[in-house]
């Protein structure tokens, strides 16, 4: 079952998505967030979720910053 974080966003499928639609790691998308990999490994399996507003606000940055590409 996917993660809901508690600011609405279902990071399990976003960063899949992400991930996935531009070819990066979990090293590229960890080091744009400020984050470790094995962070961005855990929300991508749904063990765990982000612990700040600020990061799901750089990942929706990150999100439409690639999109625009």
């Amino acid at each position: 079952m996917a993660a809901k974080s508690k600011w609405g966003v279902n990071i399990q499928k976003e960063v899949r998505g992400l991930m996935r639609k531009h070819n990066l790691s979990l090293e590229d998308v960890a080091s744009r967030l400020g984050v470790s990999a094995r962070s961005i490994y855990r929300w991508e399996r749904g063990e765990s979720l982000p612990k700040s507003r600020f990061t799901v606000r750089e990942f929706e940055k990150l999100k439409q910053e690639l999109e625009k590409k």
